[in-house]
């Protein structure tokens, strides 16, 4: 494996594991908490993910009370929220990882059954993918940014002119988020920001929990800070407007200084919280840690600028 290392800091913590394993994609973020990083051997995660996603399988985890990782992939993400009065999936990666996603709930002892909600962070095949399969299986209603329904029938859109050659199924949306309107499900209320950019519907996610002391703990999702969608080629390939550039980096900044407790990864190869998962102790939770998000919102920032050659 090719070995990538970063400049040790001071500030390192239990948080640090011996060896960091990312898959290709996000392999050079500088954090603090990941001096040493391995691209996947396997190549391309999306390829492994869609011929061989066992070989990427990562356990369900809790990231904050009542709020779980399932997405069983380290490259890709899903969350599980436990609002009380039924489950809430965010993102359903592929089609082909979709029986890892429901293994992992079962092993949290819910039932995938109970899902009453699937949020769609954007209309991207490996955030999508999989939501035709789950709404068979669950009846769950189906949220989408409105923005990107233009995209759901169109598989060059979906993923075709990202070179993603996954199985996809369309599916109709049930409802539409609205950032003046936060979606209260159960004990939680879910406050969502059109984050355009990466596809005009991306969608950021904020939402509360409270831990077994009775600390509130702000958690965030943006929904989509790939930059793979931003190069005149892809432009000119699917007709989508330029001006998407100057949405995702306003965006950025104004969330730069959000705060957020506990920082969910769209794809956990951004920050990689599965590899902190023995770190979890009933006194000890390594993602209740603000500067997670500042750092990922920057980075985030930074890397779009270098590469549209603004700095």
């Amino acid at each position: 494996m090719l070995l990538l290392s970063f400049l040790p800091s001071a500030a390192l913590s239990q948080r640090t594991p011996p060896n960091t394993i990312i898959t290709k994609g996000y392999s050079k973020m500088p954090f603090k908490y990941l001096p040493v990083q391995e691209l996947c051997a396997g190549g391309d995660a999306m390829e492994v993910s869609r011929v061989e996603p066992w070989k990427l399988y990562v356990p369900a985890f809790r990231m904050a009370p009542g709020v779980y990782n399932v997405g069983g992939n380290t490259w890709m993400a899903s969350y599980l929220i436990d609002t009380g009065a039924g489950l809430v999936l965010i993102d359903t990666e592929i089609q082909e990882c979709v029986y890892l996603i429901l293994e992992n709930i079962r092993s949290l002892g819910y039932d995938p059954k109970d899902i009453t909600d699937i949020f769609v962070t954007h209309a991207h095949i490996d955030h999508i993918g999989g939501v035709a399969a789950l709404k068979a299986l669950t009846g769950a209603r189906i949220w989408l940014g409105k923005r990107d329904l233009h995209f759901i029938n169109n598989t060059n859109l979906v993923g075709a002119a990202l070179g993603y050659k996954c199985n996809y199924v369309p599916f109709e949306p049930d409802c539409f988020y609205d950032d003046n309107k936060p979606v209260k499900i159960g004990n939680i209320i879910f406050e969502t920001i059109n984050t355009a950019g990466h596809t005009p519907g991306t969608t950021s996610f904020f939402f509360d929990v409270t831990d077994k002391n009775g600390r509130k703990l702000r958690c965030g999702l943006h929904g989509g800070i790939g930059i793979n969608t931003f190069s005149d080629e892809y432009f000119e390939k699917t007709g989508e407007d330029p001006a998407l550039r100057t949405e995702f980096a306003e965006g950025l900044k104004k969330l730069i200084d959000t705060h957020v407790d506990v920082c969910l990864p769209s794809h956990n190869n951004q920050t990689g919280p599965h590899l902190f998962v023995d770190q979890i102790t009933e006194d000890f939770n390594p993602y209740d840690d603000p500067s997670i998000w500042k750092a990922l919102m920057e980075f985030s920032l930074d890397r779009f600028e270098n590469a549209m050659g603004k700095k």
